[in-house]
């Protein structure tokens, strides 16, 4: 299919875009409103400043792509593959990401707010530097996720795997956790605890 979605300085609204693959894509200032994107393949591609709002993308493969300095607001991205994207820099409010393969995602710098993370993969991820305010976390795999240096308000991490999480200790008093994750935060402030 010929690429009439992803060039510099297109804005699109109310699209309804299905079975499309390219990659390999370089294209800025690219935006999305009212959009539903179902079944597509934009792995590997180059998108900077990148806006989706009031959208949504099901079961697309956006892995490895860069994302950098994008904005996401209002959207859902369901069933889908993000694994070693970078969303870097950007802003992401109101968005969901439901049901979704995302490990070695690079989240770096980036302000997220009201956001929800239902039931993904989210191993390898890196939120280093992160401004993360109502942000939940249910029943995702965390393993190994890097949150150092990144300021929390109102975090929710119950139902998720957190072991091997990287984190500052100034930001546990931000945290929502459920009793079976109370042994490795205190192992993270270094206390052992013995019978």
């Amino acid at each position: 299919m010929q690429n009439n979605y992803f060039k510099d300085n297109s804005r699109h609204e109310k699209l309804n875009i299905k079975d499309f693959s390219l990659s390999k894509i370089k294209a800025r200032d690219i935006s999305f409103y009212l959009s539903l994107l179902k079944n597509i393949n934009i792995n590997e591609s180059e998108l900077i400043n990148f806006e989706f709002v009031s959208s949504k993308l099901e079961n697309c493969d956006i892995s490895n792509i860069e994302l950098e300095k994008s904005y996401f607001q209002k959207s859902l991205l369901l069933s889908s593959k993000a694994m070693g994207a970078s969303f870097a820099e950007g802003i992401i409010k109101n968005t969901k990401f439901n049901k979704s393969k995302l490990n070695l995602i690079n989240f770096r710098f980036t302000e997220l707010e009201n956001v929800d993370f239902n039931n993904c993969i989210l191993i390898d991820a890196d939120f280093q530097g992160a401004k993360l305010k109502n942000v939940s976390f249910i029943d995702c795999n965390l393993e190994r996720a890097n949150f150092s240096q990144a300021s929390f308000k109102n975090i929710d991490l119950r139902k998720s795997n957190i072991e091997n999480v990287k984190m500052d200790i100034n930001i546990l008093k931000e945290l929502t956790i459920s009793p079976s994750q109370v042994a490795y935060i205190t192992n993270l402030l270094g206390i052992n605890i013995k019978d």
